[in-house]
Order: structure tokens, then sequence, then C-alpha cells
């Protein structure tokens, strides 16, 4: 699920604790409630009319030559007047750019897509309540990662390799470039604070850019990322159908059984974090066995699982594994996501496939082989080690898992990670992993927090939805963070039914918690400390890919040849 960039508004609550660290300087903080972002940079006015970026000529900027199709006054989503610029990065990577005409605090916001992409939609995941976003303070853009799809998993652009460049690295560095121009150009200067904010593939291209391009944005919110995109999009996501299907292609799981399972999902694990609250704090805590619903022999229906059915759960579970049982990804479906599998991982009731199984297969046919294969199918996929290493060649393309962002450390870029516990579509697990590594690279656990944090959001599907809290504001922390030095202690979440707030939990950096601590309501973010977690368990899990550095590769048509060559290391 993915907020639009203009929606709910609700009061931020921010609090920030003071991290020391030896002799190095800690965060500054400010008082919880009364962020000091709020008033931002002054307001800037346009220098010229709208209508006069219209065909000014952005043809020479070096590896981004551009043209701005249109230029338009308007009225924002959220309220505020706009000029509205419409245009496209060669060779047709298209963007659109709302540039705020009276409320500018020389602050810009690029956003991510969601999927294979292929559309141009405003959306920011994780900035519900955001005021600086509401008002109007942003120049906002956002872009098609360089195709138009006939839907969100069409790969078909995938038959041209330079649209797999555009799709895998290039777009949102190249539009960040140019939309910085035409703020230069509309306002006089550019802008003071640049940020990012996207989940999925958006948190793919969040990290993407961390990684590759580091002085493009100074904070980067990256939700859910797509990082480990080749061996997700086939073996995570291809596993996801392919375990669920039985010999003659029929599913084996369907939708409706899955509220038996969460059910007794919930019976056997939800009060080992000290709280029966419908949501797990951290589903490793509980080894359920689905055995436990198997149905009596030759019986079934809805309150009960086959054994072909255990047997599918456990596979979701655990994840791909090669012939020697080594995980193709670091991890499978989280335990207490179960409610969220319904049309991603089992069909819709109306008998289309699984949400899995297509965008597993676009993948195969257009984006993870060097030439398409249009006509392969799931059945056609080995999972064995030499597969694995077939189509890790092109990870270099496709892949952010490299953990040395020492550039933009060094930029003074600020990063925050966040995924849902209960994530059905991405595996929370692999952004663990890659947080472990971070981690390791970076110099520690308080080195790295100084300028990278991760949130895991109890409950939580895929950016958004679920059972637990899943409408939070990560923006205004990130814009505390870069402006004033204020590193995010605390994300308060927020659950809605028809509007009206339910719930409200705060979510601290990885690896604390939230507890009760007693008194009051469970559904009070005030009545919750963080506490250390009460088990520690394994981050840096072993599968058959690396988080390393130097993978990354630069491809283009160089004398009448596309030719791929390591990336240049960021500086």
């Amino acid at each position: 699920m993915r907020t639009r960039v203009w929606g709910r508004t609700l009061p931020v609550v921010l609090a920030v604790l003071l991290l020391a660290n030896g002799a190095q300087a800690a965060p500054r903080t400010a008082a919880a409630g009364t962020p000091a972002e709020v008033s931002g940079p002054a307001v800037v006015l346009p220098k010229i009319d709208c209508a006069a970026l219209t065909g000014l000529d952005l043809s020479q900027a070096p590896g981004a030559p551009a043209a701005i199709g249109s230029a338009t006054e308007t009225a924002s989503p959220g309220g505020w007047p706009a000029c509205e610029v419409k245009g496209v990065v060669a060779p047709q990577i298209q963007f659109d750019v709302l540039l705020p005409t009276r409320t500018w605090r020389q602050r810009y916001l690029q956003t991510g897509c969601g999927a294979f992409c292929g559309s141009v939609d405003f959306y920011a995941d994780a900035a519900d309540g955001c005021v600086p976003l509401d008002r109007g303070d942003f120049a906002v853009a956002t872009n098609n990662q360089g195709h138009v799809g006939v839907s969100g998993f069409d790969a078909i652009f995938g038959t041209d390799p330079q649209l797999r460049v555009d799709f895998g690295y290039r777009a949102d560095h190249v539009v960040a470039l140019v939309v910085k121009r035409i703020i230069a150009l509309y306002y006089g200067q550019g802008p003071r604070f640049s940020y990012f904010d996207g989940c999925s593939q958006g948190g793919h291209e969040g990290l993407t850019e961390a990684q590759r391009y580091p002085h493009d944005f100074d904070g980067i919110i990256a939700g859910a990322p797509a990082s480990l995109f080749t061996s997700l999009i086939v073996w995570s996501t291809g596993w996801h159908a392919t375990a669920n299907t039985d010999a003659q292609g029929r599913p084996v799981l369907t939708a409706a059984k899955l509220p038996a399972l969460h059910a007794a999902v919930l019976r056997e694990c939800d009060a080992r974090d000290g709280l029966a609250d419908g949501q797990l704090d951290d589903p490793r805590a509980c080894a359920f066995d689905p055995r436990t619903l198997r149905c009596p022999p030759g019986g079934d229906s809805p309150d009960c699982l086959t054994d072909a059915q255990v047997d599918a759960v456990r596979k979701l579970y655990d994840g791909p594994r090669d012939e020697r049982g080594r995980r193709m990804y670091p991890g499978g479906e989280p335990v207490g996501s179960e409610a969220n599998w319904a049309r991603y991982v089992t069909p819709t009731a109306a008998g289309a496939p699984a949400v899995a199984e297509g965008n597993a297969t676009n993948a195969l046919q257009y984006l993870v082989y060097p030439t398409p294969r249009p006509s392969m199918t799931l059945r056609d996929l080995r999972y064995d080690s030499a597969t694995f290493a077939e189509i890790a060649q092109q990870a270099g393309i496709y892949d952010a898992s490299d953990p040395d962002l020492t550039a933009f450390r060094a930029a003074g870029g600020k990063l925050l990670l966040w995924h849902g516990w209960a994530d059905q579509a991405i595996s929370p697990y692999g952004t663990i992993a890659y947080y472990h590594a971070l981690t390791e690279r970076m110099g520690g656990a308080a080195a790295t927090q100084r300028f990278a944090r991760l949130f895991m959001l109890p409950g939580v599907g895929h950016c958004g939805g679920g059972q637990g809290p899943d409408a939070f504001d990560a923006l205004t922390p990130t814009i505390a963070w870069v402006e004033h030095g204020v590193a995010p202690d605390r994300l308060i979440a927020t659950k809605r039914q028809d509007d009206t707030v339910v719930r409200t939990r705060p979510v601290y950096p990885y690896p604390t918690v939230a507890r009760y601590d007693g008194s009051g309501s469970t559904d009070d973010a005030a009545n919750f400390a963080p506490v250390p977690p009460p088990s520690r368990y394994e981050d840096d899990i072993a599968w058959l890919g690396s988080f390393r550095s130097g993978y990354e590769q630069t491809c283009g048509w160089h004398d009448g040849r596309w030719t791929c060559t390591p990336a240049p290391a960021p500086n």
C-alpha cells in the first residue's frame, strides 16, 4: 500500500533521546512534539513566470539531456498553488514537478514508485501528517523510471538494454539533476536541502541513490526496499508462487484458509512479546508449526490445513533453497504475515493468478537474463546454485546491496530505513541482513546510527496495511536530522479504521522495541517505553548471495556496441 503525498493530517509526535558515544559529537535533541524544523528556511518566491519554463533548452545537461513539454499554473492536491512542469529526460524518462508559487522553503522532495513502475504518480510513502509537505514547503518531483507500462508488473521494457539501465539505477539520478536545474531557473537558486522518499521499488531507488550518487539527496527514506532485486524478483517472489502450486498447476493454499491460519499463529505467538494485541513484535520469537492445524484424515474445511497445505505453508515460511539446502534469499514469509497473503501468494477469488506469479514471470521473461526469454514460465525455473549464479550476473544493473556508504556519510547524508514485520511481498529479513552488513562496514552500531537507522513496524504489511499501526511520518524527523542534527529516536505509528484512530504505537530504532509500561490503554503510544529486545537473533543471515562493494556496473552504447564496465566508486 502506498500513501498519496497529500493525505490525512494528524499531529506528529517526535521524541528524541541523546545518543552519546565517547568523544564524538552526538546528534542534538529537541523537545518532544515541538520539532524545530516546522518553521523551516525562509520562503523564496519565483523569479520568472511559470509559462516561461516551457521551451527552455536543457538539452546540453551532461548525461541528462532533457526537454520541458509543458509548464502550467495549477492547484496542488494539498491546495497550495503550484507551477506544474512536465518533461522528459532522454531517452524517455518522463517526469512531473510541482513548484510552489507562494510557499517554497528551499526544500526538494523526490518520490519513488512501486513494482516495475511505468507511470508518473506523486506518492510519499512515509509522510502521514507531515506539516512541511502539506503546506507546500517542497518542490516535489517524480518519474516513471524510464518507461511506460500497461500494468505495475509489465516488464516488456526490458527488451531494450537502455531501459533496463534507466530502471535499474539511472532514472532517479538524472531526474534529480534536471529538476534541480529547473528549480534554480524558476526561483533563482537551487534547493538548500534535498530529500527522497520511496517504498518497495521506491525503497530500492533510495538505496541506489545513497550507494551510487551520494550527493543527490541529503536525506533518504527507504521503506521495504527491493534492494536485492535480482534475488528478490526471481527466487523470493518466484518461490511465493512455486511453493503454492501443485504438479497440475493448481494453487495448494487458497485465501479461504488464511483467516484460520493467521488466528492459529496469534494464539500461539501473540503473547510471547508480553502483550496479546493482535501483532507480533518480532516473528522470530515464535517457531509456529502449521501442522497444528492439520485436517483429520480425508477431511478439508476452512478451519484446517491439508497435508499439502501444511507443506506449502512451511515452504513459504522457510523461503527458497538450492539443491544443497542453502538459502537463495535471506528469508521467507515472516510468521504473522498470513492474513496479508491473499492476492499476493494466493489467487484472487475471481481466479486471477497471484501477484507474485505475474511479477516473477515478467522478470524472468524480460529482465534477469542478458537477452529476453518471452516464453519462459516459472515451471522452467531451476532452484539451483548454477541458475542463481547465472541470474546474479545482472545484479550489477539492478541490485542496491552495497553496504559501503562512506561517501554518503561524508556528504552529510542521512538514511532512514523502515520495514513492516508482516510484509508479504518483500521479506523483512533481507532488510535486516542489509542493515547488519551496513553496520559492520560502517564501524558498528553507534557509528552507523549517527547517519543511518532502521525502524521495524510490528504487524505492518508491504508498504502499509496489515494489522499493526501503519501510518506514520518519517519525513518530518528526517528533516530534523538533516537540517538540525536531531536524530530520530522514535516514530509514532497510527492505525485507523474508517478514518478513526484505533491505535498508536511508538517504533524505535532497531533492535530496540516498545514495551507496555503497565498502565493506561495499550492502544496509546504514550504508555510504551523503549527497551532492549528480550532476545537477540542472528542478523548475519547465510545465503548464496552477499553484501559487498564493487559489483555495480555502468552500461551504455559505445561504438555501436552495448557494453558494461565496473561502476566508478562514488566520492
